[in-house]
């Protein structure tokens, strides 16, 4: 189950959901090339066609969606259910993370530097039939910004 919506509720913003799948860790190795003894950065097979379906499906459903790619800076949510505790204990949200901010790249913005917050969050369903992985994407504004950044600093005072 793979869903895009466009909002424009509160600025610009995409909604992503994905049923029955888990967002592979970017795990990074580097290896010295043979050949001309630079350092590449190797990627897992499987976290690279991750990364280049969930582009071809952004590209494909934002096609007639102006405001993106976006030159803006953004807010970026990533929220992981599972139905396995092990994976759910398994799940590196930074390197999750680094999956999806990767395959945002083009689709959706320019480069990574452009995500301003970030919010990750991961949840364990004992009784879920399947994993899901959703995010959200915000186009921000100056007002907008600034009040995402009241609200965190204000949860941040009271927990």
């Amino acid at each position: 189950m793979n869903r895009v919506e466009f909002s424009k509720k509160v600025r610009p913003e995409i909604i992503y959901v994905h049923g029955d799948a888990v967002v592979p860790a970017k795990d990074l190795s580097y290896k010295k090339d043979d050949q001309t003894g630079e350092v590449v950065e190797k990627v897992r097979p499987n976290t690279h066609k991750f990364e280049n379906d969930l582009k071809k499906d952004l590209e494909k459903e934002l096609i007639d969606i102006k405001k993106f790619p976006t030159s803006n800076e953004v807010m970026v949510t990533l929220n992981c259910g599972f139905n396995s505790k092990s994976k759910y204990n398994n799940c590196d949200l930074d390197n999750t993370s680094k999956t999806i901010l990767d395959a945002l790249k083009g689709p959706i913005y320019a480069d990574d530097s452009q995500v301003k917050i970030l919010l990750t969050h991961k949840e364990y369903f004992e009784n879920a039939q399947e994993s899901y992985f959703r995010f959200t994407v915000k186009i921000l504004n100056k007002s907008l910004s600034k009040l995402i950044f009241e609200d965190l600093n204000k949860y941040q005072r009271y927990n």
